[in-house]
């Protein structure tokens, strides 16, 4: 397995509508937990820079002089002066089920048919589906949001016994949905940490180490053993650039 490296210096470098950005930003901001659907994820510029407005797509990467790899992939919800920064909101396909109305109406229905018509609606194209073989006999909503429909459905497949089932967008903003046995997990490098070498701070169920392309649900080794991540909490800022991993239990 790869073990990570004592960076000493990263930049970011982020991606507007396809363009990489003549001003480098200041700030970026990741967190990620399982069993969420949605990230929370902020990018800083200086104050005025005119960088990224409502609706521009955006890629934020992080690189070194050995690699360069993708945080993030998705749209900016909204920018704003605060703080002598110009802060952009950043949101993936998630905001896609958000604000897409949808209303469900189903008799012996498949679950897969369902979650298929849910994401055509949405306009979200890249997928990493695994739905249980399940035929509904009713499957009913009300107007709502796509996003809502998605979770009275895993309600009434873990009704059926199938349990465990998450969704959500990966870096590359493709949309998982499944169990942590097949497509509802995120995937990647397994990363190995030394508390004598590559990890600064540490308890039971965290550690604090140098930002690396890790999310929730991956698996990572800890002083030879390894653990599920359940949370990330990244900062990318010069000088105090960091990843906490929030670990469970010893995985096989």
């Amino acid at each position: 397995m790869p073990s990570n490296k004592i960076i000493h210096r990263q930049t970011l470098e982020v991606e507007l509508n396809g363009q990489l950005t003549d001003t480098r930003a200041c700030r970026f901001n990741l967190v990620t937990q399982k069993g969420f659907s949605s990230v929370f994820a902020t990018l800083h510029f200086p104050a005025g820079s005119k960088d990224g407005k409502k609706e521009d797509t955006i890629k934020v990467y992080i690189a070194d002089k050995e690699s360069k790899d993708l945080y993030f992939t998705g749209t900016v919800y909204n920018a704003t002066e605060i703080d002598n920064y110009r802060k952009l909101f950043l949101t993936d396909g998630y905001w896609k089920l958000c604000h897409t109305s949808f209303t469900a109406s189903y008799r012996k229905e498949k679950a897969s048919s369902i979650v298929s018509d849910v994401l055509d609606a949405a306009g979200v194209s890249e997928k990493s589906v695994t739905v249980p073989d399940v035929e509904l006999a009713r499957f009913s909503t009300k107007e709502l949001s796509a996003h809502l429909v998605l979770d009275i459905l895993l309600d009434a497949l873990e009704e059926h016994g199938a349990k465990d089932i998450t969704y959500f967008f990966d870096e590359k903003d493709c949309f998982h949905f499944g169990t942590p046995k097949d497509t509802g997990k995120n995937t990647g490098k397994t990363f190995c940490f030394n508390t004598k070498e590559t990890i600064f701070s540490h308890s039971a169920d965290w550690i604090e180490t140098l930002p690396l392309p890790i999310r929730h649900s991956m698996k990572v080794t800890v002083d030879g053993v390894s653990k599920e991540v359940i949370r990330t909490d990244l900062t990318v800022q010069e000088g105090v650039s960091r990843l906490i991993l929030h670990v469970g239990g010893s995985c096989t």
